[in-house]
């Protein structure tokens, strides 16, 4: 269990990373373009992070869940 533990860190956008990209976007969402409050969201990789994409804040966007799911199923 300790690899994918430390697997699942490397893809995981820290609180900063997070932030950083809220601030960017004012708080809209780039799929539903609804407002949001920073609480309770998730960071997405924009260019999957299973394809190369960096776990970086120029690589995160901000989704509510219904969308990060629905992204996730395709």
């Amino acid at each position: 269990m300790k690899g994918k533990e430390r697997h699942l860190n490397t893809c995981a956008f820290t609180d900063n990373q997070k932030r950083e990209t809220y601030e960017r976007k004012k708080g809209i969402f780039p799929v539903c373009t609804e407002h949001y409050e920073i609480g309770g969201i998730e960071g997405d990789h924009i260019t999957p992070w299973h394809l190369g994409g960096k776990t970086s804040a120029d690589n995160c966007q901000m989704l509510c869940k219904d969308d990060n799911r629905r992204k996730s199923d395709k």
